[in-house]
């Protein structure tokens, strides 16, 4: 059962020329259908005011009739530090993941990925472009935590998300081939299972990356490339494939 909750707030001194801001935690879980059992591993990320703002007016456009029920605050130029405020906030912000939570449609919706995505994605790449892979990771994995209780475990967002780790890893020229090989182990298991031909066309650059990792960890590498050649028997073109990186920047597009 995905449950969202705002389990925190803290003032932000805003960065240059920007304003301080209020950053609410928000924690969603995968609690059992009895109310006593908590997820004992929870996401946790931090969102402002503009991200509920813009998930809402992105979600009332296209859904109107199943968020209206909800009642969004509005925005204020002063007072936005009072804890009345802020409570109040927090208890709205709930009531709108709580519809999201139980309705499909809305999850799948532009407003609710780039919500629940993008904020991470981009700083990610961000850190990738210059250079700092370890940090990137770790934003990653926060990541893929989050789009993995909100989304199913083959969905596209997902599996998006746990190829950009493993590609992260590519991107680092083998550096984090130790702590990414689960993940290119996870990714390569789901990938068992899944026919939609766009997100094939990420599944021959993962194999190749995997092979890279498994070279700089000195692992058996032969069942990996022999899937490559059973796809090349068949047709598929599996050289000159973009990376890894390129190609889940692709299907990120199409989403």
């Amino acid at each position: 059962m995905l449950k969202f909750e705002i389990v925190s707030s803290r003032t932000v001194d805003g960065f240059e020329k920007e304003k301080k801001f209020v950053a609410y935690m928000l924690q969603a879980r995968q609690d059992s259908t009895e109310s006593t059992v908590f997820d004992p591993d929870p996401a946790n990320v931090e969102r402002r005011y503009t991200h509920f703002l813009d998930l809402y007016n992105g979600l009332k456009k296209e859904y109107p009739a199943l968020i209206s029920s909800v009642s969004f605050p509005r925005k204020i130029v002063v007072g936005n530090f009072d804890p009345n405020l802020i409570s109040t906030r927090c208890a709205a912000f709930e009531s709108l993941l709580d519809v999201i939570a139980s309705e499909s449609r809305l999850r799948d919706s532009p407003a609710a990925i780039t919500f629940f995505q993008d904020i991470e994605l981009n700083e990610a790449k961000r850190l990738i472009n210059e250079g700092k892979f370890d940090q990137a990771l770790s934003i990653l994995e926060t990541s893929f935590k989050l789009l993995n209780k909100v989304y199913t475990d083959r969905s596209r967002v997902v599996l998006g998300a746990l190829c950009r780790i493993v590609a992260c890893a590519g991107a680092s020229g083998g550096t984090l081939a130790g702590p990414v090989e689960r993940w290119a182990q996870l990714a390569l298991k789901r990938y068992e299972a899944v026919s939609d031909s766009d997100l094939l066309l990420i599944y021959v650059p993962l194999l190749h990356t995997c092979i890279s990792i498994w070279e700089a960890l000195g692992r058996d590498k032969t069942k990996l490339v022999e899937e490559l050649n059973g796809m090349r028997k068949r047709g598929m073109k599996v050289d000159s494939v973009p990376s890894l990186m390129d190609a889940v920047d692709g299907l990120a597009n199409t989403i």
